[in-house]
């Protein structure tokens, strides 16, 4: 059974996990912070009876598993279309803080909400991840604190062009994937060598499975060993 809420900014409703009941969440739409207010569904009412000793320590194992599984659910369940290959799929919304984690920071710089959520999707479980649509944003996360790889388009919106932001940087700054929906016959050679000597270290190609390329990528230029289902 599913919980319906509907955001009080941009009035999008989702449903979400039972496990959200009576909680306050970010609007994944317009990013209202309290935009998704979570009723508790009406049960009727039930005399409760004495919790056993045993019954106690039960309950508050219970809510730490609950409390584990809240966390690490995406608030949003909609399913996304790939612009490209028009198959569907999930985002993950979570993002957890670097310092509560231990994991290593990887910072997406792209235009298209769709691959910023296949990208989200895909490295949310090893890294934590920072998003950001164009250059300001992208130099807003890079000035807040360390970034340790950059997947980064090199071409966004408002013509912009992710390359000024690949000059920007200090020389091996951190290893940086290109994020492109350019096939390699059209990247690479002089393209190519001219984004190397900016200093992008690898490249993967836009699409719904370019997760499953990213993820890997990430981890060889990090130093990580991936997953078997990686």
């Amino acid at each position: 059974m599913r919980i319906e809420a509907r955001c009080k900014a941009c009035a999008r409703r989702y449903l979400l996990d039972p496990v959200f009941a009576g909680t306050v969440l970010p609007c994944p739409t317009c990013g209202a912070a309290d935009g998704l207010q979570v009723k508790a569904p009406e049960r009727p009412s039930v005399k409760p009876r004495a919790a056993a000793p045993a019954d106690v320590a039960s309950a508050a194992k219970a809510a730490a598993t609950v409390e584990r599984v809240a966390a690490a659910a995406p608030t949003e369940i909609e399913k996304v279309v790939c612009p490209r290959c028009k198959l569907h799929f999930v985002p993950r919304r979570d993002a957890p803080a670097a310092a509560e984690t231990g994991q290593r920071t990887v910072l997406v710089v792209e235009d298209m909400s769709v691959f910023r959520d296949i990208a989200r999707s895909a490295l949310t479980p090893r890294f934590v991840v920072k998003d950001a649509a164009d250059l300001a944003g992208a130099r807003e996360h890079l000035a807040q604190g360390p970034v340790d790889l950059i997947v980064l388009d090199p071409k966004l919106d408002h013509g912009e062009s992710g390359i000024d932001l690949l000059r920007d940087l200090p020389p091996r700054h951190c290893p940086v994937v290109i994020y492109t929906d350019q096939n390699e016959s059209e990247i690479y050679g002089e393209s190519w060598e001219r984004l190397r000597r900016l200093g992008a270290d690898d490249l993967v190609v836009k699409g719904l499975h370019a997760g499953e390329s990213l993820v890997r990528k990430v981890c060889e230029l990090l130093g990580e060993q991936p997953a078997e289902d990686e």
